[in-house]
């Protein structure tokens, strides 16, 4: 296998070498995304077809989060599921060119780009129309993969999460303290009290058989979703499959419509939303009843919490990166206490 260019090493004579192409031009690039655990670049250019774009992926250069990738499996995850799952499914992703990853853990995507896309304010949320736009895409990857054994099983899926377990039951404790020592004094005490609590519980949590598993995006949130994408003529696209993994459905819609709508919105639209998903589920070959979701959504409004509790502590701590995360663990929490989550949890851990 050649050696895996970084993206500063992408050049037209090395584009030129992979797509049969004739590139004329000098290469234009710029940043995009807020991503802290990866980099990625959008290139401009000109071939005798005229203009063209790209969007080249690769791993961080923060070393923090490029360790915190490489212990998660999360360049692995991704590239797999771009190689092997995203060509097979409803849900809009963008198209891959080109995608390698080594065992050193250093990977390459180029990437479709969806450029111009409105990309929803994680801080301000969405609407209601928003949200069932996602939910239909949740639906999407979803109903084809539930309860597919063969596939949950693949090294890159069943094998991570298998693989990965005892490190994580391992570290999570370690990871809450740090999140309650770096942040005690400078968060709302009660965002304290709830991390507290949870820490106490993790094992409980963790452990929980899905009713019908399917495979899960894991970070359904705005900064991962494109919408109106490609000038409108895709309604969403949805990027940053780092977290691919094997769990219920719920966790998904739980992370999603927690994380992404204000506790305002969330109060007045979930029940509609909820069954509006199951919907979609339905209509694309998927089945999970209605009691059985709403118990699933409950355990999972926890979800945010946990996740990213461990997040802001694992990857490149910026000023941007704090706020986010305490906003969407403020919502986590307003929904779990509103579902009487962390309590259900309780219970379920002293039986």
């Amino acid at each position: 296998m050649e050696s895996i260019p970084s993206i500063e090493q992408i050049n037209v004579g090395w584009l030129n070498s992979h797509f049969e192409s004739s590139l004329e031009s000098e290469i234009e690039t710029q940043r995009v995304g807020n991503g802290q655990v990866a980099l990625c670049v959008r290139f401009s250019l000109s071939s005798n077809e005229g203009q063209f774009s790209f969007v080249a992926k690769g791993p961080s250069k923060d070393e923090t989060s490029r360790a915190t990738a490489k212990m998660q499996q999360l360049y692995l995850r991704e590239t797999s599921f771009y190689k092997y799952l995203a060509p097979t499914l409803e849900t809009r992703t963008p198209e891959c060119f080109y995608v390698e990853h080594d065992n050193e853990d250093n990977f390459l995507m180029l990437l479709e780009d969806m450029a111009p896309a409105n990309v929803a304010d994680q801080f301000e949320g969405i609407t209601k129309e928003m949200a069932m736009t996602g939910l239909k895409e949740l639906a999407g990857l979803h109903a084809p993969t539930m309860n597919d054994n063969e596939l949950h099983q693949a090294d890159w899926l069943g094998g991570v999460s298998e693989s990965l377990a005892p490190l994580m039951e391992a570290i999570l404790p370690a990871l809450f303290t740090q999140f309650i020592e770096r942040y005690a004094n400078s968060v709302d005490p009660g965002l304290i009290a709830f991390v507290k609590r949870l820490s106490k519980n993790l094992e409980a949590f963790r452990g929980y058989k899905p009713y019908s598993p399917c495979v899960t995006h894991g970070d359904f949130r705005t900064d991962n979703l494109l919408f109106d994408a490609k000038g409108g003529t895709v309604p969403l696209c949805v990027v940053d499959w780092q977290t691919v993994s094997v769990a219920s459905p719920m966790l998904d819609v739980a992370y999603f419509l927690t994380t992404s709508l204000t506790a305002q919105d969330r109060d007045d639209y979930e029940d509609e939303l909820i069954s509006f998903y199951l919907t979609e589920l339905s209509r694309l070959g998927g089945f999970l009843p209605l009691e059985i979701a709403r118990k699933e959504f409950s355990r999972y409004t926890l979800q945010p919490v946990v996740m990213l509790v461990c997040a802001a502590v694992l990857v490149e701590q910026t000023e941007r990166g704090d706020r986010m995360f305490m906003t969407m663990i403020e919502r986590g929490i307003n929904a779990a206490t509103k579902w009487n989550a962390l309590d259900e949890l309780e219970k379920h851990a002293a039986s």
